[in-house]
């Protein structure tokens, strides 16, 4: 009965799913033929994408910290006093990620790894002490918090806690089964697996923050290896509020006759395409670097972190004499890598 449901929530989507899918997968091919990057360059680009994602999805659940108190938590720097637990809880996702990225070939999706990732996630968090690694012992629910960090709306209700570990057998049983079969795409079930995660919500606490590195994980097991450049988190983030209107429109037609994961979908793939697009950009980062001189890139690059730039500005920022300023600007506009506003002394350069 409860494959029988899951299979009827992905077998047949919309058109706009399926062209979207095969979008996605389209830059997950060109992703994969152009990654070329030196070794620094990736363990440089992970390390950011570590603190992003751990800096963002520790905020969505209420935490403060910013991404440079992040790095010194990563780099064991005490921050203000009262982050304690904002710190804890940035640590414990930062070497849990850490190892979905080192590890993801053989982290397989079995009941014990989730159960052993959110024990990893709550490792340093001092008020979850009794109750990580292990399923929810009593009620609880899914709402908006007050100043006080009570509930004070009640958005959905979520699995009873006698029936958590039921449902997440289940779950796990299905998700294996037709990810290992190929039975559908295998977006279409992770995406199934993560709303279903979040109504079940198996955990006292944490249930967020895991139901995100399993997202890392799973896509990272299914061959989307851009999710290591690009934070999911972040995107998330952003669009915090659509986030939680797409889960809720999905949840609350669970257990009712028009069950359906549709408006969570439409949403899951569309931040799973931005953090595609945006990892494939940057190797269009590197490509660039192999055909333009050091002070052509150095010119370039200068003007990815800016909104405009006159040719006086750039010789004064890079320090680069403006005879050969022009030179890069007039060898980047044939590459159709910048382009002029204005003439004369108001000339400026933009990067396309």
């Amino acid at each position: 009965m409860v494959a029988q449901k899951f299979d009827q929530r992905v077998k047949t989507p919309e058109p706009h799913i399926v062209a979207l899918l095969a979008e996605i997968d389209g830059i997950r091919g060109e992703f994969k033929s152009g990654l070329r990057m030196t070794p620094q360059a990736v363990t440089n680009l992970k390390k950011s994408t570590l603190i992003t994602s751990a800096g963002a999805s520790t905020r969505i659940e209420g935490a403060k910290l910013t991404d440079e108190e992040v790095e010194k938590v990563m780099r064991g720097l005490a921050v203000s006093k009262f982050a304690d637990r904002d710190s804890q809880e940035v640590q414990g996702y930062l070497q849990t990620l850490q190892n979905v990225f080192d590890s993801f070939e053989t982290l397989a999706l079995r009941e014990s790894v989730i159960i052993s990732l959110h024990n990893q996630l709550l490792k340093y968090s001092t008020k979850d002490g009794t109750h990580r690694g292990v399923y929810k012992k009593k009620e609880n629910t899914v709402g908006v918090l007050g100043a006080d960090g009570q509930v004070v709306k009640v958005l959905f209700e979520t699995t009873p806690a006698y029936l958590a570990a039921k449902e997440m057998q289940e779950l796990v049983e299905w998700t294996r089964e037709a990810l290992e079969k190929s039975r559908f795409h295998q977006l279409l079930v992770i995406a199934n697996f993560i709303v279903e995660f979040l109504k079940i919500h198996p955990f006292e606490d944490g249930n967020g923050r895991l139901s995100r590195v399993l997202t890392n994980l799973l896509l990272l097991r299914s061959g989307y290896i851009f999710v290591q450049y690009v934070s999911h988190e972040q995107i998330i983030e952003h669009r915090k509020d659509e986030y939680y209107i797409a889960l809720r429109k999905s949840q609350e037609t669970f257990r009712t006759d028009h069950d359906t994961i549709d408006p969570w979908l439409n949403f899951f793939l569309s931040v799973i395409k931005e953090q595609a697009s945006k990892a494939l950009s940057y190797l269009e980062e590197e490509k660039v670097e192999d055909i333009l001189s050091p002070k052509q890139y150095e010119v370039w690059q200068y003007l990815s972190h800016v909104d405009e730039a006159s040719r006086g500005d750039i010789a004064k920022a890079t320090g680069i004499v403006e005879v050969t300023v022009r030179q890069a600007l007039n060898r980047l506009i044939v590459l159709k890598k910048i382009r002029r506003i204005g003439q004369g002394r108001g000339t400026r350069y933009v990067k396309t």
